[in-house]
Order: structure tokens, then sequence, then C-alpha cells
């Protein structure tokens, strides 16, 4: 890539007047909604002052965070480059990104722009502790702060609606405040609730604190747009709201369905800026927009330069670009354990690809259960063999394809993948979503255990980006190789075996994902597994070789194996991979309370001076197993 200087100088300029005449732009966020407001018709919503927004403004009906959870989608929020482009695609993961990566507040304030971020940051890499990114990023920022007659880009981030808000001392909290009714304000036994979710009591109770904490998010905005027509500064402002990406309960943040994708996208321009608007005021307008479109149109609205990097289409304003045919969405490490899936929707179609069907989706995070009550209620519903077809299919493994018409459900449980009728749509979609992933060098196909043994302060390539920009990362090919492993299919076992062979570290990681789906008990595989066991140089591999032997037929040597890398892991994704592989090859139960302990002391870290947070979930992952030792938990 070349320097941001000299992409600079290579710019698309949007112009929309005279710099002195440049509007000021307000972004009120919040977190962990789907499009919960009246003004989307959502019959349990009290939300008066978005609604008012709605009416003076714009409502996109088809608006998409690009990750269902919020640091890889505030990445993709601020670089205007997908996550899974610049290697931020991992959930905290903090990823060193290059110098000349985009962001487009660095601009702005280049542009003559006052930036100010109230307050969360979560950029899920180095530009976090970037000082040169705002003007100022605290909970007291505010464009008050800037010189008389400067332009501002403002941002306030409303967080009473993060999933954490709904655990049962912050309800009280907030009732003790009287901030929400102490008792819910929509009849729990009112709720319309989703397909998946079972008429659980604790399930109700939580939908109803989450339509009060949207209320009270709500007047949290009219506060921010009173203060702004107190200050004088409404008339020359475009205010835009919208969530960090889809919640709150259960199957929503952190998944790639609609619910967990979709956000509300509010748009309110002063008449003074009303030439900017695509639509009149209080409509609907349905083009297709996602968060890597966000930073080219804040550029463009404030006639500032716009990298050639930057992925998205300006939807606003003279600059506005055609609209896409389609949005693209990605879901890889959420939390504790890894992930990785696909997605891409024309507005009504929604395919999905998943690499790891064998993970259940229920599974992979314990989070939700320590802060929600509607998790746990669903999981004792299910063990106790309770949940219709629709209810289980969250705790069990996933199919490879999952294919939905958002347009008769919503909800997404009904996979139409299998449906002679819709296979050109299918087909159609699943060829876009691979030229995607290959147009956009996708690094989600590079296991995250592997990064530091491709990139780093003292190897060819320092970071992800630079590397998957490279020809050493023939994305076209290991995109074929990840989807014909993922199959698992028996009769593909031969191919399984070659790519465990193959030159390619990346390549022979998939080869032994594909024998671990498999599990054949035959004996010429249990030495191909061994082999490598014994001779790959990435821990990756050797890890996932032994995953796979332990469901293999030899148990006994993969749990050595795999403890041996676990004690002797430097990487916290090491680390981190080896603990869940005992789980996934089921010899976790071989492990002793002193072996869990010593995982959770463990400070593995990558070495780099950013990136030390796998040893983090290591601990979760150990102190969660220590609570039910003996018993092992159930990933799978």
């Amino acid at each position: 890539m070349k320097n941001l200087a000299v992409i600079v100088s290579l710019l698309v300029v949007a112009t929309v007047s005279s710099a002195a005449e440049r509007p000021n732009i307000l972004w009120i966020t919040c977190e962990d909604i789907s499009p919960y407001l009246g003004s989307y018709g959502c019959k349990e919503a009290k939300t008066p002052n978005l609604d008012r927004m709605a009416q003076q403004g714009i409502r996109y009906t088809r608006a998409y965070a690009n990750a269902p959870v919020c640091a890889v989608a505030r990445s993709t929020l601020l670089t205007g480059l997908h996550s899974s482009t610049v290697g931020t695609h991992q959930m905290r993961s903090q990823v060193q990104l290059p110098d000349d990566i985009p962001a487009y507040p660095k601009i702005l304030r280049q542009a003559g722009y006052y930036c100010t971020n109230n307050r969360k940051k979560d950029y899920n890499s180095n530009f976090s502790q970037d000082p040169t990114l705002w003007d100022e990023s605290s909970g007291k920022a505010h464009y008050k702060n800037r010189k008389e007659g400067q332009p501002f880009f403002a941002v306030f981030n409303i967080t009473v609606t993060h999933e954490s808000q709904l655990s049962q001392n912050r309800i009280e909290a907030y009732v003790a405040k009287k901030q929400i009714p102490a008792t819910p304000r929509v009849n729990p036994m009112d709720i319309t609730l989703p397909p998946y979710h079972p008429d659980l009591a604790d399930i109700r109770e939580d939908w109803a604190r989450l339509h009060d904490l949207i209320t009270l998010m709500d007047r949290m905005v009219g506060d921010r747009l009173r203060e702004l027509d107190e200050s004088g500064l409404a008339d020359n402002t475009l205010v835009f709201f919208y969530s960090d990406h889809g919640g709150t309960l259960a199957r929503a943040k952190r998944f790639i369905y609609n619910v967990g994708t979709q956000v509300p996208l509010i748009v309110r321009f002063p008449k003074k800026w009303q030439h900017l608007n695509p639509a009149r005021p209080g409509s609907a307008v349905d083009r297709l927009v996602s968060f890597v479109d966000f930073p080219k149109t804040a550029l463009s609205l404030c006639d500032a330069p716009i990298p050639e990097a930057m992925q998205g289409r300006v939807f606003l304003g003279p600059g506005t670009e055609p609209a896409p045919q389609s949005v693209h969405f990605y879901r890889d490490r959420m939390a504790e354990r890894y992930d990785f899936s696909r997605a891409v929707t024309d507005g009504r179609w929604y395919y999905i690809r998943n690499f790891m069907p064998h993970r259940p989706r229920a599974r992979d995070s314990r989070y939700g259960y320590q802060v929600q009550a509607n998790w746990g209620a669903w999981q004792r519903h299910y063990d106790a063999g309770q949940c219709n077809e629709i209810q289980s299919q969250f705790f069990q493994p996933k199919p490879v394809v999952q294919f939905f018409d958002t347009q008769s459900d919503p909800w997404h449980v009904r996979n139409l993948a299998g449906d002679p009728k819709h296979q050109e749509t299918l087909l159609r979609l699943e060829k876009d979503l691979d030229h995607w992933m290959i147009e956009t060098r996708d690094i989600g196909l590079i296991p995250e255990p592997m990064f530091t043994n491709l990139v780093g302060p003292e190897k060819e390539f320092k970071t992800l980006y630079e590397y998957a920009q490279s020809d050493h990362y023939p994305v076209k090919r290991l995109l074929q190789v990840a989807r014909n492993a993922s199959r698992g299919l028996p009769g593909r076992l031969s191919d399984y075996l070659a790519l465990m062979q193959d030159k390619n570290p990346i390549a022979r990681h998939w080869g032994a994902y594909g024998v671990f789906l498999v599990r054949s008990q035959e004996a010429k595989v249990r030495a191909s597994l061994k082999d490598m066991m014994a001779h790959d140089p990435m821990p990756a591999n050797r890890i996932m070789a032994a995953q796979a032997l332990g469901l293999c037929g030899d148990p006994d040597a993969a749990f050595t194996t795999l403890r041996a890398e676990a004690m002797q892991a430097k990487d916290g994704y090491v680390l981190q991979q080896a603990v869940t592989a005992f789980q996934y090859s089921h010899t976790d139960d071989r492990l002793t309370r002193e072996d869990w302990k010593t995982f959770a002391k463990k400070k593995a870290g990558t070495g780099h001076d950013i990136d030390t947070t796998g040893f983090g979930y290591v601990q979760r992952i150990s102190q969660d197993a220590l609570k039910i030792w003996p018993e092992r938990r159930r990933v799978d």
C-alpha cells in the first residue's frame, strides 16, 4: 500500500460547497440493538425522540454492521476497510496495523474539523492507543471545546443497551436511580418472542427489560438533540443515529444472522443541508448500507479527501456512488473459542458459509450466561429435552451452508439451502461471497495461532495486512481448500491427507481440520496425524492434528501432545487453541484441577508489545472448567 500522503494526493474528492460552509456532523451511537424502535414498526418500543428524528430525517431499512460484535465492527467504522482485510476480525485481538491504513478522524482533523469521541474506542488494533486520532477522546469530550467557527465531527456513544446492562445488578441499579420502572413497562407476557426462543419467564423478562433500556437510551438521545438545539448549531449539523451491531439477547449479538447484523440508521438534515437528503423527510430508504460505507460518506460530506484504499461507497451527498448489490459479513473468534463464518445478503436473501461447522453457536462463549438470565434458562430447557427443533438448533453443530429468505423469515430459522427452488439465487450469492473474499484478500482463512509465525517485528512482513496483500498469501487457492475441508466429506479423506503434506502451512491446517471432521479410524490416518504432530513447524498445525487424533482412535497420544503444547506455549493464542482442543478432542476429562490452574495462571503473550490478550481468554476457559470440575464443559 502506498503511504497515506501519496494516497491522499490521488484522492477522490466529493465537493459539498466551500470550506466555510461545511456541515458539522454528530454521530449518536448506541450498543447491541437491532431496529427495535417505534419508527421501524416494533410494537413494544417506546422511542419518541428517535421516532421524531426519523420523521424529520430518513430511516434506512437495510443498514448493517459488517460484524455482529463491537470491536470488529468499530474497526471497519474507523478505517473504511473490512476488518477481514486488515486483520482485525478476531474479537479483542489488538492487531498491529501499518501506519498507512487510513482512519477518518485523522483525515477530518487535517481538513480542519474538530473531532471528538465520547467515549468508547475499542478499535481492535493499535489504533485504540493512537493519540492523534481525535482532538478529544474521553467521557468529557465535546464539540463545545472547539475553536470559534471551527466545524466539528462528534461521536457520542450511549452504552445503556449493552448486553451487560441486562444483568440483575445493573437492572436493580437503574431502578434505584428511577431511570427505568420497578416493573417492566411492557408486560413480559405481551412480548412477541422470536421462534428460536422458548417461552420461558426469564426470556420474557429479559426482553421486557431490554425495551426499558431502549426507552432510557431514547431519552439520552433526546438529551443530546436538545443540547444541540440549545447550542444554536442544529441548523448546520447533520445528525446520524445507529447501533454498533444487532442484539441483544442470546443468538443475536455475535451471531451472523440478520438479527445480529441489521442495525437502525436514521439521518437528519437541517433545512440548510436538505439538498444532501436523498429522499423526503420521513421517508424510508431501502438502499443497502453497511459500516464500511460510513467513513467515505463522512469524508465526502465534509469535503475531505477520501483515500483510495477505503472499500465502501459514499451513500449521501453529491459524491454519492452507485448502491452496492450486496453487503458482506464476517464472524470469527467472538470470545474464548475460534470460529469462522462469512455471509452475504442482497437485502432479502441471506447466504452464510460456516467454515467451522462442528462448533455449535451457543457454546463458544460463556459471557452471555454470566450477564443475562435468558442464556441459562434456554440451555437448561434444551438440556432437559424440552426445546423444539428450531429452538434446539442453537446448541447443535451448524450446517456448512445456510440460506434464508429474510422477507418471509426475518429471524432466520428456516434453512433453504437444500430447497431446489432457490438454487439459482443461492449459487448467485455463493459466487458473490467467494469473489468478495478473494478480492478483499480475506485474512480469516489464516488460523489465528499462526499469525505470529507469519508476521512480526523481525519478519519480512510486519503486519497481517502486509502479508495478506503479498504473493505469499494465495487467497484464491486457500479459499477453495478451506471450502472443501469444511465439508468434512469421507470421500475426500485422501485429499485432506494430501493437504497435510502441502508446502503452505495454512493449507496443511485445513487438511488436518478436514480429517478432524471425518473422524476416520484408519491406521494410516493416525500415522499421518502423528507425523504432523511430530514434524510440522507450526504449533497451530500440531495442535489441530492432535485434536483430530483424539477422535480418530488415539486419545492418549492426542492428550500427551496437547498437554505438551499447552505447557510450552509462549503465544497466548497458541495456548488458547491448545486448551480448547482438549475440549473438542474430548480429552479434557484427563486434565487435573492442577492442570487447569496452571493454564489459568500462564502469562502467555504473543511477544509483541501490542497483542497480549490471548491468555486472558485462557483464564476464562480455565476458570469456567474449574467451576464444574470434574465434570467437563460440553462445547460441541
